[in-house]
C-alpha cells in the first residue's frame, strides 16, 4: 500500500467514525462555514473514490434506498409508483431493519437513523445558509433582492463557497449511477433546484459560478 492508499483508508476510518456516531447529524451547528465547507470538499473526494472498496462501503450507506424514508408520504409514493422493482427491495429492506431493530430491544424508528437523515439534513443546512447567511437580512427585501446601494460589500464571501462546493457536490452525486437513482428524489422533493433559482445568491454579481453550476443539475 503506498502513501496515498494508507491516507485514503486513515481518512475513511476517521470519517466513519464521525460521521456514524449515534443520533448526531451530519455535522453539528457548532461548525464555522468554513469548516463545514472543508467536510463538504472531504465528502466530494469521498463520492469521487467509489471505485476503491472500502471507501465505496462507507458512503453509499449514506446515499442508498434507506434514504427514502425522509421523502415526503407523496414523492415516495410517486417513485414507488415509478420503478415497481424497488417495491420489493424496499420491503425486504422494511423486514429487515425491523428485525435489526427487534433484535436490539428497541422500537423501528427509520427516522433516528443516520443513513435516513445525512442528505436530507445536508440539504436542508445549505438551504437555510442560501436563504439566510449568505447576505445580512437587512440588506435583502421580501423579494430577495438586494436592497443597498453597497450590497455587493454584504456578502459572505465563505458562505459563497460553501454554496459552490455544495453545489459540486450535489453535482458528482447526481452524475453517477449509484447515488443518483436515490438522491434525484430527494432533490427533487425538497425543491432544491428551484429554491436556488429563486435565491438572491443566484442573481447576483458574485453568484455568478453557483448560478452556473445550479444550471447544471
Amino acid at each position: 500500500m503506498d502513501s496515498y492508499d494508507e491516507l485514503l483508508s486513515s481518512q475513511f476510518f476517521y470519517v466513519e467514525n464521525l460521521l456514524f456516531w449515534e443520533n448526531v447529524a451530519a455535522w453539528g451547528t457548532e461548525l464555522s462555514i468554513a469548516e463545514k465547507t472543508n467536510y463538504l470538499v472531504f465528502m466530494i473526494n469521498a463520492f469521487q473514490s467509489l471505485g476503491d472498496e472500502v471507501v465505496s462501503e462507507t458512503v453509499l450507506r449514506l446515499a442508498s434506498l434507506q434514504s427514502w424514508h425522509s421523502l415526503s408520504y407523496g414523492r415516495f409514493q410517486m417513485e414507488l409508483c415509478l420503478i415497481q422493482e424497488l417495491i420489493k427491495k424496499w420491503k425486504r429492506m422494511i423486514r429487515r431493519e425491523a428485525k435489526e431493530a427487534t433484535k436490539r430491544g428497541e422500537l423501528f424508528d427509520p427516522s433516528t437513523k443516520l443513513e435516513v437523515k445525512f442528505l436530507r439534513n445536508l440539504i436542508e443546512e445549505f438551504l437555510e445558509v442560501l436563504d439566510s447567511t449568505v447576505f445580512s437580512q437587512e440588506h435583502v427585501n421580501e423579494d430577495n433582492k438586494i436592497i443597498d446601494a453597497y450590497g455587493l460589500k454584504q456578502v459572505d464571501d465563505a458562505c459563497v463557497l460553501y454554496c459552490e462546493r455544495f453545489m459540486e457536490f450535489l453535482i458528482d452525486l447526481l452524475s453517477q449511477l449509484p447515488t443518483r437513482r436515490y438522491l434525484r428524489p430527494l432533490v427533487a422533493d425538497v425543491a432544491v433546484v428551484a429554491k436556488c433559482h429563486l435565491s438572491a445568491l443566484y442573481k447576483h454579481e458574485k453568484g455568478k459560478l453557483f448560478a452556473q453550476l445550479v444550471d447544471l443539475l
